[in-house]
C-alpha cells in the first residue's frame, strides 16, 4: 500500500477504512498474526520509541591531512584501530531529545544499572558513588536535562560481559566484571608523522614521529543545551571559567569525556630536508615512552573508576575585539565573532616512566604527576 499524501485521520470512521486496509494487505501477503482490537483509548497512546541507538565499529587509516595556510602544516600515516589490529568496536550511542521529565542514560550511570542487576559489587566504593548519583528512585539510572536538550550518550554495547553466563553470587566474580567494563572499548590510534612543510613544498620539518596510544574509553558524553537563539553579556567578571566580557550564546554544547591511556610513545625529531643543518639535530631530540594517563591515584578518584577527564562546553561568541584599543582606529565596522570553549576542567594522574634525549635510547629517569588539574580554563577563538 503506497500513500502519495500525508495520512490523517479524522475520525472514527477513518480509522475504520484504515484497520480494514490494514487487514487487507496483511492477507494479501500470507502473513499470519493474531489481531487484537485496539480501543480509541489505546489507539491514542501508540507511540514511536524515542531516541536513537547506532552501534559503531570502525577502523581507520588516512595517508595524509594537510592544513593550508601560506606554508602547511600535515598529519601522515594516520591509523585508527583497536588494540592488536582490527576494528575499534562494542561502541554503542543512545541519542535522545528530552522533555526535561525523563531519566535518560548519562555519565557512568550503566555502571549503576548493572548494580542493580547484581553484575557489580554494590558496596565497592566507584559503584556505591555511581548508583547514589544515578539512580532515580524509579527503576531509571541517569540524570534528568533541560527541556528540548538533545543528549548523545557513548558507552559499551555488552560492557565486556558474557549476559549468557549466571549472575555472579560472589565479590570476586563481579570484580572480574567492574575490570571488563573499564576495558569494554580499546583503541589504538597510530601517527607516522607530524610536521611543517613550506609554501613550495620543498623543506620539510618533522616535529613528531611515530606517535602511538594505546586507550580505554569509559564514556562520552555530549549535550546540546537548548537555550534559544540569544547571547548574554559575560560582563567583566562571570562565572570562573566564562571569558569576560564579551557576548556569549545562550545555547551550547557540553562536552564530558571519560578515558584511560596505558601506553603512549611519542619521537621527537628535527628532521628538516635541509641538509646545511648538522646531523646531531636530525636525530631524536626527546623520546616518551610507555606514558600512562588516567585517574587511579591521589585525593580526587572517587567516582573515576580510574579514568581520567575532561570537560568543557562550546558556544559562538560575537564582539571579541570590542574592548582592544586598536578597534577604535581600525577600518572594521562590525566586531568579530568566533567560537569559545570554555568551563575548561582537566583532571587525571599522568605517568612518564621513560623520558630520553638524542639517539642512545637512554632514559634520564621517570616524572610521576598526581592529581594533575586544569580548572575554570576558557578559550576564545576568532580569525585575524
Amino acid at each position: 500500500m503506497f500513500l502519495r499524501q500525508p495520512l490523517q485521520i479524522t475520525s472514527k470512521f477513518n480509522k475504520a477504512l484504515l484497520c480494514a486496509g490494514l487487514m487487507l494487505s496483511i492477507s494479501s501477503f500470507s502473513v499470519q498474526a493474531e489481531l487484537i482490537l485496539l480501543s480509541e483509548h489505546s489507539l491514542s497512546k501508540v507511540t514511536g520509541q524515542s531516541g536513537l541507538t547506532i552501534d559503531l565499529e570502525t577502523r581507520t587509516t588516512i595517508g595524509e591531512i594537510e592544513y593550508v595556510d601560506a606554508g602547511s602544516l600535515y598529519w601522515k600515516d594516520y591509523t585508527f584501530e583497536g588494540i592488536g589490529g582490527g576494528l575499534v568496536d562494542n561502541i554503542r550511542i543512545k541519542i535522545d531529545s528530552t522533555d526535561g521529565n525523563e531519566t535518560l542514560a548519562s555519565g557512568f550511570s550503566d555502571m549503576a544499572f548493572l548494580a542493580s542487576l547484581g553484575y557489580l559489587d554494590a558496596a565497592e566504593t566507584d559503584v556505591a558513588w555511581a548508583t547514589a548519583q544515578y539512580d532515580d528512585g524509579n527503576g531509571g539510572f541517569g540524570k534528568q536535562f533541560n527541556d528540548g536538550d538533545l543528549v548523545i550518550h557513548v558507552t559499551s554495547k555488552d560492557y565486556g560481559i558474557d549476559f549468557n553466563l549466571p549472575v555472579p553470587t560472589n565479590a570476586t566474580d563481579q570484580a572480574t566484571n567492574l575490570q571488563a567494563t573499564k576495558n569494554a572499548i580499546d583503541f589504538h590510534m597510530q601517527q607516522g608523522d607530524f610536521g611543517l612543510r613550506s609554501s613550495d613544498g620543498l623543506v620539510e620539518t618533522s616535529l613528531t614521529r611515530n606517535f602511538s596510544v594505546e586507550a580505554y574509553l569509559g564514556y562520552l558524553d555530549i549535550i546540546l543545551r537548548n537555550n534559544g537563539n540569544g547571547f548574554t553579556d559575560t560582563g567583566m567578571a562571570p562565572a570562573l571559567g566564562t571569558p569576560k566580557n564579551i557576548r556569549l550564546a545562550d545555547s551550547y554544547i557540553e562536552l564530558d569525556l571519560k578515558f584511560r591511556v596505558e601506553d603512549l610513545d611519542v619521537e621527537s625529531t628535527n628532521n628538516a630536508l635541509n641538509r646545511a643543518i648538522s646531523r646531531n639535530v636530525t636525530n631524536p631530540y626527546l623520546t616518551l615512552k610507555n606514558m600512562r594517563i588516567h585517574n587511579e591515584r591521589g585525593l580526587d578518584t572517587l567516582g573515576s573508576f580510574g579514568f581520567a577527564s575532561v570537560e568543557a562546553k562550546i558556544g559562538a561568541a560575537s564582539e571579541i575585539l570590542r574592548n582592544m584599543d586598536q578597534l577604535a582606529n581600525s577600518a572594521l565596522s562590525t566586531h568579530v565573532d568566533g567560537q569559545a570553549i570554555y568551563d575548561i576542567n582537566v583532571k587525571w594522574d599522568w605517568d612518564l616512566p621513560d623520558i630520553s634525549f638524542g639517539d642512545t635510547g637512554d632514559s634520564i629517569g621517570a616524572v610521576y604527576f598526581t592529581d594533575f588539574h586544569i580548572n575554570d580554563t576558557s578559550i576564545v577563538i576568532s580569525a585575524h
